[in-house]
């Protein structure tokens, strides 16, 4: 999910939906490979555009509010890169304010 929503640039809308629905279900997971690649998912997403942003810390908060331990962790993980991205023209994603070119804005 991650790696073709940072390189498939015809990916559509609707398959972004669905795996935000796939994440949000699968974030309870004890395995740890399965914990950090739906944490990067959820993080990829939120770096598309200011909408999917906005989707992305909307489910994050969601897993934290949910009390359970593995979800706090993904919450958690992704919030913190999600809440500090800016738009810079040269890039077609979002970006940390956190790098070096994104704290220049």
């Amino acid at each position: 999910m991650a790696s073709s929503v940072l390189h498939d640039k015809k990916i559509s809308n609707n398959r972004i939906d669905t795996y935000l629905k796939l994440i949000y279900e699968n974030s309870d997971s004890e395995h740890e490979h399965i914990k950090k690649a739906v944490s990067w998912a959820l993080r990829e997403i939120g770096k598309k555009d200011f909408d999917y942003n906005e989707k992305a810390l909307f489910i994050a908060h969601e897993l934290i509010e949910n009390g359970n331990k593995i979800q706090i962790w993904i919450g958690k993980d992704a919030r913190k890169e999600l809440e500090n991205l800016v738009k810079v023209e040269e890039r077609d994603r979002l970006i940390s304010t956190k790098t070096k070119m994104g704290s220049n804005i």
